[in-house]
């Protein structure tokens, strides 16, 4: 019989378990879903309308600052400069009124006509000053033009009955004469001092604002620039081309007009500050040196007036020089004057600086002769004619200051004005290049986009 083989165990088979695949979080969904949505042709779309949208942003932002700046640099030739001008007409013609006044009434044999007239063409021209600058003021200067408009017919009237006493050989006239310079110098000058330097702060701030750095255009010009790079390198490594002519054709564009930018903007300002430097500050030490002049002249004659009461008056009047020339003649406002002026304005300044030196000389022997008891010598040596003179040596200190004065702020006028010849152009152009930007812009990604349909 045959053997039968006993059958063989087998095992059962193993089975695996199923490898179990973790389902994607959410925020593996959303990039995946992003990278799905981000093809080539939408990052082209969205480089192209970022890169619009700043090209505007840039163009506007440099339009609206050139704009400003022709604004400002409009007020200043127009507004502000003239305004400041007045002030200076209405303070230096109230104080020429008290000096001039007070020295006609040192004349012995009567009034000189000639003081006379000058001191009413100094009330006319300072009248017509206060009605302009009232018209232009803003609030504050206001209140303290409408000082000056209330107390100078007090000053007037005080000045005319000083006068009529004299006249009549009254010795009060002396006392009317001391209380309207004093309600001048106290009262009526300190505001139109106010006036004076309000407008010129606002002048000095207007040249300053327009003159400034675009500091906001200048960071989106960058912003600009760095994404157009960006740009064209995206589309190198995503088109395989080195060069993409309209964005080649943009950045061209972006440099032309921060070039044009450049140099119309740093002529601009070039000018502005020029016209600060050597018109506006200089101006304004000019006009305190006029006024420390005018005020002292005033009280110098009101000493002589005072008949050896004007203890006061001459310590104002050498406050005053001192002011002008400081002690030793070499410093003071004509000092810092002479610092701040160009070299074309240096000497006339230091000869009207020279002649305030020779004018301490002749005042010291004005007050020897007074001081001596020989009171009729001291009004004589302050009064008499001739070219070497006290009076014509202070016509000659004054004729400077005012020539000064009339250089710088015609200086400043021409500095704005050659300030708005660089911008000439600039608002159409920047406009122009703004809307060629763009342009480029959308021709360099246009094509791009039109491979994918």
């Amino acid at each position: 019989m045959p053997t039968r083989l006993a059958p063989v165990a087998t095992k059962p088979a193993q089975t695996r378990p199923a490898e179990v695949v973790p389902a994607p979080t959410e925020p593996g969904r959303l990039t995946a879903r992003l990278r799905s949505r981000l093809n080539t042709p939408r990052i082209y779309w969205l480089a192209a309308a970022g890169l619009v949208v700043l090209a505007l942003a840039t163009g506007a932002a440099a339009v609206a600052d050139v704009r400003q700046r022709e604004a400002l640099i409009t007020d200043v030739a127009e507004v502000s400069g003239p305004i400041s001008v007045d002030a200076q007409t209405l303070y230096r013609n109230l104080a020429d009124a008290d000096a001039t006044a007070a020295t006609a009434f040192l004349a012995t044999d009567g009034e000189s006509p000639e003081l006379r007239t000058r001191y009413l063409d100094d009330l006319a021209r300072a009248t017509a000053a206060l009605t302009i600058a009232l018209r232009d003021a803003d609030d504050e200067e206001a209140a303290w033009l409408r000082i000056v408009a209330d107390q100078l017919p007090a000053y007037t009237g005080l000045v005319e009955t000083a006068r009529s006493n004299q006249r009549l050989g009254v010795p009060l006239g002396g006392a009317y004469l001391r209380e309207a310079s004093g309600l001048m110098q106290q009262t009526i000058l300190p505001a139109a001092a106010e006036v004076f330097n309000s407008t010129h702060r606002r002048l000095i701030a207007e040249q300053e604002e327009a003159a400034g750095f675009p500091w906001l255009v200048t960071l989106l010009v960058l912003a600009t620039g760095g994404a157009l790079i960006a740009a064209q390198v995206l589309v190198a490594r995503r088109s395989r081309r080195t060069f993409n002519l309209g964005l080649v054709t943009a950045s061209a564009v972006t440099v032309l007009a921060l070039l044009w930018s450049v140099v119309a903007l740093g002529a601009s300002a070039g000018r502005l500050e020029t016209g600060r430097r050597d018109g506006s500050v200089l101006v304004s030490l000019l006009a305190n040196s006029g006024r420390a002049a005018l005020q002292a002249r005033a009280n110098e004659s009101l000493t002589l007036v005072a008949r050896g009461g004007g203890a006061t008056f001459e310590k104002t009047f050498t406050s005053r020089l001192d002011e002008l020339i400081g002690a030793d003649g070499q410093g003071g406002l004509f000092a810092q004057a002479l610092a701040q002026a160009p070299s074309s304005d240096r000497r006339l300044i230091a000869d009207a600086r020279d002649e305030a030196i020779r004018w301490r000389t002749l005042h010291e022997q004005v007050r020897a002769a007074d001081n001596g008891g020989d009171w009729d010598k001291a009004v004589a040596l302050a009064t008499q004619s001739g070219d070497e003179a006290l009076p014509a040596v202070f016509a000659r200190l004054d004729g400077g200051l005012t020539e000064a004065l009339t250089v710088g702020n015609g200086r400043v006028d021409e500095q704005a004005e050659q300030a708005a010849n660089a911008l000439r152009g600039l608002l159409p152009g920047l406009v122009l290049l703004t809307g060629g930007l763009v342009a480029a812009v959308v021709m360099g990604f246009r094509p791009r986009i039109g491979e994918y349909r």
